[in-house]
């Protein structure tokens, strides 16, 4: 498998897109295989999550907003996350049919995948996932979340930048985000901006950062859109172009790059004790056990994890040897 993954990304980083489409099936299939491939981001692409509330416009301004991008001659990847079903486990694969203008262009890639978080990661293969569209080159790379509260957090955390998305008509919407990605975005959209209440909304998000920023200029731009009709897409695409550039001149991005680093150690981690314990969970529970046994069961369930524990352990050490 590791021999596939090596012809893929050789193939990848010649930007074949079909070599792409592949390695990240592959990475779907095999979630393991993201934590013993060699492969970093080189920090080309600029990252950005785009979360807002179900509703909000994101997959019909990504694709507005990846238009504009092919214009400007850049490249644009979009990671768009979908749900998972509570009952089947599947994934509830988003209609994206506002995205396939733009997702034929030769220059625009879209995939949906779904949001399993059970670690904290969005999905397990997000930092492989992410080096595998850097080493294509693309230039922008936009992570498309399923709301704006804690199921956007694996996405923030591993983003540059943060494209919050809000709509009018959605009650007291900004409240309930205080405790998800408000005080992180660094840019603000209100979306369908012809609705009445819109600008309602630009007034309470502009007060609220009044009382949070620092410095008028630290709080972000609260930019007003309708992506259906594309009007004010060219100054979102603006806006993120001149963020990526200040913070290059900064040496932000490799500021990030060490905390990047952690986190995916973390997801790493996670990932494989998640795995190592459903694993043996499943097996002990697949057992006949009888009345009285449950306390023996514990007891022997952590012994038998303590040693597959140690196992791993000897295998990594190898491998870095």
């Amino acid at each position: 498998m590791i021999a596939q993954w090596d012809s893929l990304l050789e193939r990848v980083r010649l930007r074949d897109r079909l070599a792409l489409a592949r390695a990240i099936s592959l990475l779907e299939r095999n979630p393991e295989l993201g934590h013993d491939l060699d492969i970093e981001r080189s920090r080309q692409a600029l990252v950005v999550a785009v979360a807002g509330p179900p509703g909000a416009g994101k997959s019909t301004l990504l694709g507005a907003l990846a238009s504009e991008m092919t214009r400007r001659d850049a490249t644009v990847a979009i990671l768009a996350f979908d749900p998972i079903s509570p009952r089947s486990g599947g994934a509830i694969l988003g209609d994206r049919i506002r995205m396939l203008e733009s997702a034929h262009h030769p220059q625009v890639f879209v995939r949906s995948l779904a949001a399993r978080d059970p670690y904290g990661a969005g999905t397990p293969q997000l930092p492989t996932l992410l080096a595998l569209l850097d080493a294509y080159g693309f230039d922008f790379i936009f992570l498309e979340s399923v709301g704006a509260g804690q199921e956007a957090s694996p996405l923030v955390q591993v983003a540059d930048v943060v494209l919050l998305v809000l709509v009018p008509g959605l009650g007291d919407s900004i409240q309930t985000l205080k405790a998800g990605v408000l005080e992180l975005a660094d840019i603000v959209v209100v979306n369908k901006a012809d609705r009445p209440g819109a600008e309602d909304v630009v007034r309470d998000l502009s007060a609220y950062y009044r009382l949070i920023a620092e410095s008028p200029e630290s709080a972000p731009p609260i930019l007003r859109a309708i992506a259906s009709a594309g009007e004010g897409v060219t100054e979102i695409a603006e806006a993120l172009i001149e963020l990526r550039d200040r913070r290059a001149a900064a040496g932000i991005p490799e500021q990030h790059r060490e905390e990047q680093a952690a986190r995916s150690w973390e997801v790493r981690v996670r990932h494989r004790c998640h795995l190592l314990i459903t694993e043996l969970l499943n097996e002990f529970l697949a057992e006949d056990r009888g009345t009285g046994r449950w306390r023996a069961l514990e007891a022997r369930f952590y012994r038998e994890l303590a040693q597959r524990l140690q196992v791993l352990a000897e295998s990594i050490r190898a491998d870095s040897d």
